[in-house]
C-alpha cells in the first residue's frame, strides 16, 4: 500500500502532474479533471489546495522561487554592490545554465510562452510575484552600489534595469527550448553566462573595476553560496588570461 502523502507532498504532486499538461495543452484547454486524474486525486482535493485553476497555474511558476534556499539567501543579504552582482549571477545562472539542462524547468518556461501567446494575464501575475520578491533588494543594492562609487547612474532606472536583465535572460532560455542548435554562439554555455553577466552589469552602470573585483572571488557564473573553485594543483598549467576551461557541449555548440 502506498504511503499516505502529507499536505505539502500532495500539493507538490498536483503541481508536478499539472506542469506537463499545461505545457502541452495551454491553460484554457487543460481541465482540472485531467489534472486530478494525472495526480491520482479528486478535483475537490485540487480546489482544497488551490482556490482556482488560475492559482494552480501561477503556483507552478512561483514554486521554483518560494522555498528555494538560494532565493532566501539572496534576498536576505544586505544591499550592496556584492549583493547586486550576486543577484545578476543567480538570474543568469538559472536562465542560461540550469533551465536549458533541466526538462522540468524547460516545461515551466514553455508555460510562460503559451501564456504570452494567449491573453498574458497569468504571466502578468507571475511578473508581479517576481517584482514583489526581488525588486526591493535589487533597487536597494543599486542605490548602495551608487553610494559606494561602484555604479555610475544613467538614464535607466532600477526597475527597468531589472526587467531588461530579466527579459534578456528569458529570451536566452527561450532559444534553447527546442534542444537544437538555434543560435550559433561562438563559445560554450559557461563562458556565455560569464559574458552575459558582464554585459548586464555594465548596462546597469557598474564599473569594470568593480565587476572584476567581484569576479576575482570566483569566475562567473560560479554561485557565491557554493565553495569557490579549487586552485590548480602545483605545476599544473593555468588557463591563459585566467580563462576557465569551457568545453561543455550546449544546444548552440554541439559536440
Amino acid at each position: 500500500m502506498a504511503p499516505r502523502l502529507d499536505s505539502h507532498a500532495r500539493k507538490r504532486a498536483i503541481l508536478d502532474a499539472a506542469l506537463p499538461l499545461f505545457a502541452r495543452k495551454g491553460f484554457a484547454a487543460t481541465t482540472t479533471k485531467e489534472i486530478a486524474q494525472a495526480a491520482g486525486v479528486s478535483e475537490a482535493l485540487i480546489f482544497k489546495h488551490f482556490p482556482s485553476k488560475a492559482s494552480l497555474y501561477e503556483s507552478i511558476f512561483l514554486s521554483c522561487i518560494d522555498g528555494d534556499p538560494e532565493y532566501e539567501r539572496l534576498v536576505s543579504l544586505p544591499p550592496s554592490t556584492g549583493t547586486l552582482v550576486q543577484m545578476i549571477q543567480g538570474m543568469v545562472n538559472y536562465f542560461v545554465i540550469e533551465l536549458p539542462a533541466d526538462p522540468d524547468e524547460r516545461a515551466r518556461h514553455r508555460l510562460s510562452i503559451i501564456s504570452l501567446l494567449e491573453d498574458g494575464e497569468f504571466m502578468r501575475q507571475v511578473f508581479e510575484g517576481i517584482r514583489s520578491r526581488f525588486l526591493p533588494c535589487f533597487a536597494a543594492s543599486i542605490e548602495a552600489a551608487t553610494a559606494a562609487g561602484d555604479l555610475l547612474p544613467g538614464p535607466v532606472d532600477a526597475e527597468n534595469g531589472f526587467w531588461l536583465a530579466e527579459h534578456l535572460c528569458e529570451m536566452m532560455a527561450t532559444v534553447c527550448l527546442s534542444g537544437g542548435a538555434i543560435v550559433p554562439y561562438p563559445c560554450g554555455r559557461p563562458d556565455l553566462a560569464r559574458q552575459t553577466i558582464w554585459f548586464i552589469l555594465r548596462g546597469l552602470g557598474l564599473s569594470d573595476t568593480a565587476i572584476a573585483a567581484h569576479e576575482s572571488g570566483g569566475r562567473f557564473p560560479f554561485v557565491p553560496s557554493q565553495p569557490p573553485p579549487e586552485p590548480p594543483a602545483h605545476g599544473a598549467a593555468k588557463p591563459m588570461n585566467g580563462a576557465a576551461k569551457n568545453d561543455e557541449p550546449t544546444p548552440e555548440r554541439p559536440e
